[in-house]
């Protein structure tokens, strides 16, 4: 018989983690799926790691009636789908919550830029609209490269880097002839100025309020495939090291701002020229906790068991910082063209890299490929570790070097 329960909303990806985390303090784990398919493009779980699955199927005071029954000590969200109905139910139950009030402004991308500046935080320009003519104006007067994506989308999915208004509008046309992961059509988008600047990711979790930084990771990109800011590598930052403790002051003030105040958050931030803006930020886990146990000792996993089930000893921790036990990245590949793969030429060069740890192939020889255009289009991913940061870098350039058309073996699709 377990201490306790806890309900994960789409316990999928990393959030499946939460399994052996919350496990590991004597409790078990509700999967409660926020709609009866899984959200698209997720890889399955094993549901034998969960007390119980429910699915949530538009009536929510018969899934409010299940949770009773089952008596959770804290709703929570796995992934992006499940933020607002974790919200919901967890008001409902009486739990731990970051409430209702501010949901929206936790999921739809121009809500949440517009809530902070209401806030006093500094936030980029921006247009919501299904109008042409108005992206064309607005574009036209703002000048310079605008970013057009899905207003609740997620993995990079749907983002166009515009540098021209006609580019913009080209972006809506084709956004609405697209839907969301869980087939949702997309009518409006979101337009807005791209930022010039250094992108970071800050890794939090939050108790009552009280915010800790759980990890912080420097992002390197390159501009391939029409996309100019793929993400190809990120690397773990020292807690001490510039520009995190900035960084985190800022993601404190979103923080507040969007109501988070219990559980993880993921924060995009891109240091521009006149200081920290928001490119966009996500109540729930990261994708990065499969290697903070290993190269922190804890993450955002360790830190959200304390903030819902031992907020005590959350509090008596809370502020220290992070400890790097060793430089880490993590890195992709970027597949530049469609077709056939029949097999890599270079992986065993990238295994035999000082620092190379482990590699996934994530497009194996036989299969279709495409240009890499977003998150879940890598053809393979690694990660990478050593004690000396240089030695670190210069293997995550030697990947660079590496990549490209040279490394793949492919046969174009027939026309």
């Amino acid at each position: 018989m377990s201490a306790f329960r806890v309900a994960v909303v789409d316990a999928f990806g990393t959030s499946f983690g939460f399994t052996g985390a919350f496990g590991a303090v004597g409790g078990e784990v509700i999967q409660l799926r926020s709609a009866p398919e899984p959200p698209v493009g997720v890889d399955p779980v094993d549901e034998r790691a969960f007390s119980h699955v429910l699915v949530h199927d538009d009536e929510l005071d018969e899934l409010t009636a299940k949770l009773v029954e089952l008596e959770p000590v804290a709703v929570l969200a796995g992934r992006e789908t499940g933020v607002e109905l974790a919200d919901a139910l967890s008001e409902r139950l009486g739990l731990p919550s970051n409430g209702t009030a501010l949901s929206t402004a936790r999921r739809d991308k121009y809500v949440q830029i517009e809530t902070i500046k209401t806030h006093g935080v500094p936030g980029m320009r921006q247009l919501r609209t299904d109008d042409e003519a108005e992206l064309l104006a607005w574009h036209e007067k703002l000048g310079g490269t605008v970013v057009v994506k899905p207003l609740r989308g997620y993995w990079g999915d749907g983002v166009s880097f515009c540098d021209a208004p006609q580019e913009s509008v080209a972006a809506l046309r084709g956004l609405r002839s697209r839907r969301m992961v869980l087939g949702e059509p997309i009518t409006e988008v979101v337009a807005q100025e791209y930022l010039v600047g250094a992108e970071y990711i800050v890794n939090t979790v939050s108790c009552a309020g009280v915010h800790q930084l759980t990890d912080a990771w420097r992002t390197e990109r390159i501009q391939a495939n029409g996309v100019r800011d793929l993400v190809t590598a990120q690397v773990l930052l020292r807690s001490d090291e510039q520009p995190v403790g900035e960084l985190f002051d800022y993601g404190r003030r979103v923080l507040d701002a969007l109501g988070i105040r219990y559980g993880a958050a993921h924060l995009e931030i891109k240091l521009t020229p006149d200081g920290p803006r928001l490119v966009e930020a996500g109540a729930r886990l990261s994708g990065l906790p499969y290697y903070t146990a290993e190269v922190l000792g804890e993450g955002q996993l360790e830190w959200t068991v304390d903030a819902y089930v031992r907020p005590e000893r959350f509090r008596a921790r809370a502020g220290r910082p992070y400890q790097r036990r060793h430089a880490f990245a993590w890195a992709a590949l970027v597949a530049p063209a469609s077709g056939r793969l029949r097999g890599y030429r270079a992986l065993d060069q990238l295994k035999g890299l000082a620092s190379f740890r482990d590699l996934a192939v994530l497009v194996k020889p036989g299969d279709e490929i495409t240009p890499t255009t977003y998150d879940r289009g890598y053809p393979v991913t690694l990660t990478l570790s050593h004690s000396v940061d240089a030695v670190l870098q210069r293997d995550l350039n030697t990947v660079r070097y590496l990549d490209g058309p040279g490394m793949y073996e492919i046969t174009p699709a027939a026309d």
